[in-house]
């Protein structure tokens, strides 16, 4: 994984396939957000740790060492439209979100709105 700033942050995800939690370490790079390491953890924990504090805008990018979902090896990502919540995605053109049951079409964006917490 490369060196992570001062600024990194943790948000969650959720597998779709396996639908269980898990943390992703978000650094900023050039005005937009790396996704840098996915790692197992349980919601509770993450309360803990507070990585639903921050909220951001902007671009997504992935570290050249980014790991993927620690359970599917997923890659990609989708946000919920109704909860949020990032979630795995496998290239299907509809998805039904595993954390609040909403199915929706998928579509690109140029920016996101992500939430986590300090690490």
């Amino acid at each position: 994984m490369s060196k992570l700033s001062e600024k990194a942050f943790a948000i969650m995800g959720m597998c779709d396939e396996h639908r269980k939690p898990f943390g992703i370490t978000v650094d900023p790079r050039g005005g937009g957000y790396a996704f840098c390491w996915a790692f197992k953890i349980s919601d509770a924990q993450a309360k803990r740790e507070g990585y639903d504090k921050t909220h951001v805008h902007g671009a997504v990018i992935y570290d050249s060492d980014f790991n993927g979902c620690p359970y599917c090896g997923a890659k990609g990502f989708y946000i919920c439209a109704k909860c949020g919540k990032v979630i795995c995605y496998q290239g299907q053109e509809m998805v039904t979100c595993p954390n609040c049951g909403i199915s929706s079409g998928v579509r690109a964006a140029e920016s996101v709105d992500l939430s986590g917490g300090g690490m």
